[in-house]
């Protein structure tokens, strides 16, 4: 089995722990990390087979560490806070809906055995839903308000 596949295991479940916490910070690590997985070894598969596919792949996951990178703001209650949550929750789902295709379309290979690939697409999967969980905390107002310093 690949070893990246184990390692991706830890954002995920950091991914997870942030939304039963509804701790925004933990939750932003854990696809921030799992971005930082993807793009170099997505990267290194384009460098070595030429195909552009996978330097598209290392830009949608560069996408997705560049919203996810960690930050301190806290959930204030605005109307312009929630709407930009919105929006960003669901591009964060978008792309790793995106990943639950590629892993089943992609053909099995020494490196990613039909093992593997149910794995990875069951990572994707899992950050494909946490952030509907956000979604609908938000939009029920279910998460905790607080102050921005």
């Amino acid at each position: 089995m690949n070893p990246l596949v184990i390692v991706a295991g830890i954002p995920t479940a950091l991914a997870l722990f942030g939304v039963i916490r509804k701790n925004r910070m933990i939750f932003l690590l854990g696809y921030f990390l799992y971005a930082l997985i993807v793009v170099p070894n997505e990267f290194i598969t384009y460098n070595a087979t030429g195909e552009v596919a996978h330097l598209a792949y290392t830009f949608l996951w560069g996408v997705q560490a560049v919203l996810a990178f960690p930050n301190r703001l806290n959930y204030d209650g605005t109307k312009v806070f929630k709407s930009f949550g919105v929006k960003f929750f669901l591009s964060l789902s978008a792309i790793n809906l995106f990943g639950v295709f590629l892993i089943q379309a992609m053909p099995a290979s020494l490196e990613l055995t039909e093992t593997t690939k149910s794995i990875a697409a069951a990572y994707h999967g899992i950050l494909a839903v946490l952030p509907l969980v956000g979604v609908f905390l938000m939009t029920t107002d279910r998460i905790p308000v607080k102050a921005n310093d």
